[in-house]
This record gives structure tokens, C-alpha cells and sequence, in this order.
């Protein structure tokens, strides 16, 4: 039998571990969530939790993070304004997909109707800033419409990196 290299006279060798940032991702994955407000900070962790593995930079993830809240938020808000859910419905998901040189996110809510037109008010505004947020930070960002619902897609490039064209298409964002 072959000594385990990492043992050494009975003592511990030190290994030392360099991280691996995959340039594909894995598989995407995705949480269904209440709606309710809370959903939005567990959604955060869950992005965190996902996008962690793929980078070091902590600004790109708090962007990330960011991006996720007014995403989830304006989810939350208009599965709340379609009705009042049971408990034990989840009716807003979140999917997450990431590599070293990208961040996918997408929200769905039940409600099919179209996202509202910017608020005026600039950044005093009490609501409508998150979509100009997302559009100032985001490399990418676009709607898809179903009878029952509506997905918010939206693409951020990692710190540094430059999406071609090519790469936009294989990830899904129209053209």
C-alpha cells in the first residue's frame, strides 16, 4: 500500500490550497421562495452562497448581493400585490449561475404584467430605483413575459472581463 504523501513520519505535511475559479458553471441552481420580505435576504445568502465559489472580490459579490435585493424586492412586491399567498406557497424563484468571468441571476413572480416605467425623482425617489441600478451595474439585462408570470434576467460581468458577443449568446441574452 502507498503511504498517503500528505503524512510524513506520522506528522501532517502543510498543504497548501490554492483556489480554483471554474470558467463554466457547474450547473445553474435556484431556490423557490415565499413571498414575503424575508425571502429577500435568504435569496441574498443563496446568491452569496452560489457566486462565493467563483470569486474573491469582495466588491463584485456585495455587487452581486446588491443586485439580487432589488431584483427579489420587486419580485416580492408584485407577487404580494397579485393576492395574499398561503404560507405555504412559494410563488417568487430565484436562479443563480456563475463563473469566474460572469454572474447569471433571474427572478420570477406570477405576475405576467409588464415592469412599470422608471420612476422620476432620481435617487430620492421612494420606489422605482432598483431597475436603474440593475441597468448601471448590470452587463445585461432583459424581460421574458409568460401568460403566467414574468423572469427578470440579468448579466454581470466579473470585475475586469469583457463578455463578447459570442459569450452573451451562449448565456442566453437576446440579440
Amino acid at each position: 500500500m502507498t503511504p498517503d504523501p500528505a503524512v510524513i513520519a506520522d506528522r501532517a505535511a502543510p498543504t497548501v490550497v490554492t483556489p480554483v475559479m471554474p470558467t463554466s458553471p457547474r450547473r445553474p441552481s435556484w431556490i423557490a421562495l415565499r413571498a414575503e420580505p424575508a425571502s429577500v435576504a435568504k435569496g441574498r445568502r443563496f446568491a452569496r452562497d452560489v457566486v462565493g465559489g467563483y470569486t474573491l472580490d469582495d466588491d463584485y459579490l456585495y455587487l452581486v448581493r446588491l443586485l439580487v435585493s432589488e431584483l427579489l424586492t420587486n419580485a416580492v412586491n408584485a407577487a404580494r400585490a397579485m393576492r395574499d399567498w398561503p404560507y405555504d406557497s412559494w410563488p417568487v424563484r430565484l436562479d443563480v449561475a456563475a463563473t469566474n468571468r460572469w454572474v447569471y441571476v433571474a427572478a420570477t413572480d406570477p405576475d405576467h404584467r409588464p415592469l412599470p416605467a422608471a420612476a422620476v425623482g432620481g435617487l430620492e425617489a421612494e420606489n422605482g430605483r432598483g431597475l436603474h441600478i440593475i441597468d448601471g451595474a448590470a452587463t445585461a439585462r432583459w424581460p421574458i413575459y409568460r401568460e403566467h408570470g414574468k423572469t427578470i434576467h440579468v448579466v454581470v460581468a466579473a470585475p475586469g472581463v469583457t463578455l463578447t458577443a459570442d459569450e452573451l449568446r451562449r448565456i442566453g441574452v437576446p440579440t
